[in-house]
């Protein structure tokens, strides 16, 4: 997959604070170029194949959150080691050859993972791309449950290989490339204090999302359907309770009525066929139009209701309403 644009090019701007929000693109000739752009990694790079390295790094700072998408044209011997507090998780978008981590192979359906409490070692064949998201480990808190970090725990003390479902391969993807398009250096500056919040939390939940798959029991599958209306039904008044306030979330809910997140989706799924998650997006978007109805701009509306990237809220609303929130405001005034 040749680069279009010359090289070398400038490396990424060192004035940048850790987590200021930004994004900037850079494109490399070097291994040790390319290493140096994932700032705050320690990170060391063996050119492993034969030919000139052509590599790219897109880089995105918000808050806690760290977030990176790379492409290098040869295969690579990667080393290096996080601060201590940090977490990382990667995921290969393509892998078009042979691919360790930490002496195990990796796929398509995996997550990387690893943390400050020890080095990773990671073997990338040539023409692989991959997006990796940094974070504060304490800044996953809210979006976990305490049993869900309890269980983590052990876990995240060592690098691993972890399965990641075919939802959040989708939407971490999603989630970078939103980030991308509020960032960029002619729209950051224009986001008020809210959007940002709600970016970041939209990322922190993801991550966190991957973390848990699989960390509950069994017995959560066990519950009879009229424990599971009533878990609905003590969501459903949480949820109206909130109001406009697009920061409740699946966790929120969990933390409330004192049940895993296993025991809340099974709950949705089985008693109104969505999953809790869609729900709340449905009762955000219901909300939304709602203030659009009653005089409220596009922006103040989705952002009143937790929306950051105005495009996908577009998206979602057209999906949900068979309009676009626009008509919608149109026609109501």
């Amino acid at each position: 997959m040749p680069l279009s644009a010359p090289c070398p090019s400038p490396p990424l701007s060192g004035s940048l604070a850790l987590g200021a929000p930004a994004s900037q693109v850079a494109q490399t000739c070097d291994v040790d170029e390319q290493a140096a752009l994932l700032q705050g990694w320690n990170q060391r790079y063996e050119q492993l194949s034969a030919g000139s390295f052509e590599g790219r790094v897109t880089s995105l700072h918000l808050g806690p959150i760290q977030a990176w998408r790379e492409f290098s044209s040869q295969a690579l011997h990667q080393t290096g080691a996080l601060r201590a507090g940090q977490l990382a998780i990667g995921l290969p978008r393509s892998i078009p050859g042979n691919t360790m981590f930490c002496n195990r192979p990796c796929g398509e359906g995996h997550a990387i993972v690893f943390s400050g409490d020890g080095p990773f070692e990671f073997v990338s064949p040539g023409g692989m791309e991959i997006i990796d998201f940094v974070v504060d480990q304490a800044s996953l808190d809210p979006y976990l449950t305490a049993c869900e970090r309890e269980r983590l725990q052990a876990q995240l003390a060592q690098p691993h290989l972890r399965p990641v479902s075919a939802h959040e391969r989708w939407r971490l993807p999603i989630l970078l490339a939103d980030m991308q398009d509020c960032l960029a250096p002619t729209a950051r500056e224009a986001l008020p204090p809210r959007q940002l919040d709600e970016m970041a939390g939209d990322v922190l939940a993801a991550i966190a999302a991957v973390l848990r798959d699989g960390v509950e029991g069994d017995a959560d599958e066990q519950l009879s359907y009229q424990r599971r209306a009533h878990i609905v039904s003590l969501a459903r008044e949480r949820v109206v309770a909130t109001g406009a306030d697009g920061t409740l979330t699946v966790e929120d809910l969990c933390q409330a009525l004192a049940v895993s997140r296993r025991a809340l989706q099974y709950s949705f799924q089985e008693v109104l066929g969505i999953s809790p998650q869609s729900y709340l997006r449905a009762v955000r978007l219901n909300g939304a139009r709602r203030a659009i109805k009653q005089g409220s701009s596009v922006s103040d509306a989705a952002l009143a209701w937790g929306f950051w990237h105005f495009g996908r809220f577009a998206q979602e609303y057209k999906a949900l309403f068979a309009e676009l929130p626009s008509h919608t405001g149109k026609r109501y005034r």
